[in-house]
């Protein structure tokens, strides 16, 4: 994923190259100790350092991300290598199992039920290799991670949610939230620009089987401001791929905000309990931006809440984000690596782009 110029400490950047460290790099980094656990300590979250916050930006964390690949992560990832090869066998086989279990079905079972038996068996081929994929990631992710996050100060990695789905369905972001079956992946919390934020990759997908919709895939992502909001704003999409009626929204008495848009009218929808707070809060410089997080995230549609003293921004990437450990290339690919560091590094950028460091600024 290659980040836009959006503005702000992420105006310049683009897709990194990342190489042996180059010799301009900054020896700055503190070298803290590799943290292990996977929940961040609160004190730490909560008072990061004044400097880091004042001077840290995108371009910095680039240059500590590669320091840190280098120097720690790598030599740790080629102790894995061995492994990958063993998993990527026990995945090939059981494919190939499910695959040909598949194929008797189709040439030798006749009657109800023999569709279902079918793709069932394909199902658990491609069920299988994921299985054994994700659990060699976190696996792998649960000693690297937490030593990555050392390129951005007060950043941590974790496998709880930050952004709870209690907090999900509160805020109205979500429609269905309550009735979508939920996944959660990789997590992070921390404060970039004196602003915290937390970060939750999830799915949400109404329904089962052949009749399954995903709602969101993606992440929700959620900025604390530095004021509470008086009313509860909402921006959905219009045409995600469900029928989306808003009912949920008129029966917590919000009502629709028409705003003097036609470009975004014809893509979202809002709604507020407050039309007054409503306006102040979606200007035109904010829709604006607001359209830009598909481009930044490769995204079919966003959503977005105002709601208590947060903003919560959610896009639809419709793919895995912060992927790691492929069972079919090197662990040590770096290509994995530089993915990652953009999709991290747009969420970094939103706080630039939408100047959330500011008083409300937006």
């Amino acid at each position: 994923m290659t980040i836009p110029s959006i503005g702000g400490n992420g105006d310049n950047l683009n897709k990194i190259q990342i190489n042996p460290i180059a010799n301009d790099i900054q020896n700055s980094l503190e070298q803290a100790p590799v943290q292990t656990s996977t929940e961040a300590p609160a004190s730490q979250v909560a008072q990061p350092s004044q400097q880091a916050e004042e001077e840290y930006s995108i371009e910095q964390f680039k240059k500590d991300y590669v320091k840190l690949l280098e120097e720690k992560v790598m030599p740790v990832l080629l102790g894995f290598e061995g492994e990958r090869k063993k998993r990527l066998k026990w995945a090939v086989t059981a494919a190939i199992v499910f695959g040909i279990a598949a194929v008797c079905v189709f040439l030798f079972v006749d009657g109800r039920g023999s569709g279902d038996l079918f793709w069932g068996c394909i199902a658990a081929a491609f069920g299988i290799w994921y299985w054994i994929k994700k659990s060699f990631e976190k696996k792998v992710k649960k000693l690297i991670m937490p030593t990555l996050m050392h390129a951005v100060p007060g950043f941590y990695w974790q496998e709880t949610p930050p952004v709870k789905p209690e907090e999900i369905e509160s805020c109205m972001i979500i429609p269905f939230a309550k009735k979508c079956s939920k996944k959660f992946d990789d997590c992070f919390i921390g404060t970039y620009r004196d602003v915290k934020v937390a970060i939750s990759e999830c799915e949400y997908e109404l329904g089962s089987g052949n009749n399954a919709k995903t709602i969101l895939e993606g992440v929700v992502i959620k900025f604390s401001m530095n004021k509470n909001f008086d009313g509860v704003t909402v921006i959905r999409p219009k045409k995600p791929g469900y029928r989306d009626k808003y009912d949920d929204l008129k029966r917590a008495k919000m009502s629709e905000v028409k705003l003097e848009d036609p470009e975004f009218d014809k893509k979202y929808v809002v709604y507020s309990t407050d039309q007054i707070e409503s306006r102040y809060l979606l200007t035109t410089a904010f829709m604006e931006r607001f359209k830009q997080i598909e481009t930044a995230f490769s995204s079919k549609f966003a959503y977005a809440s105002f709601y208590g003293n947060s903003v919560f921004i959610a896009p639809h990437t419709g793919c895995d984000l912060f992927n790691l450990c492929s069972l079919v290339k090197p662990i040590g690919n770096r290509e994995q690596f530089e993915t990652l560091f953009n999709e991290f590094a747009s969420i970094l950028a939103l706080v630039d782009h939408f100047k959330l460091d500011k008083k409300l600024g937006l």
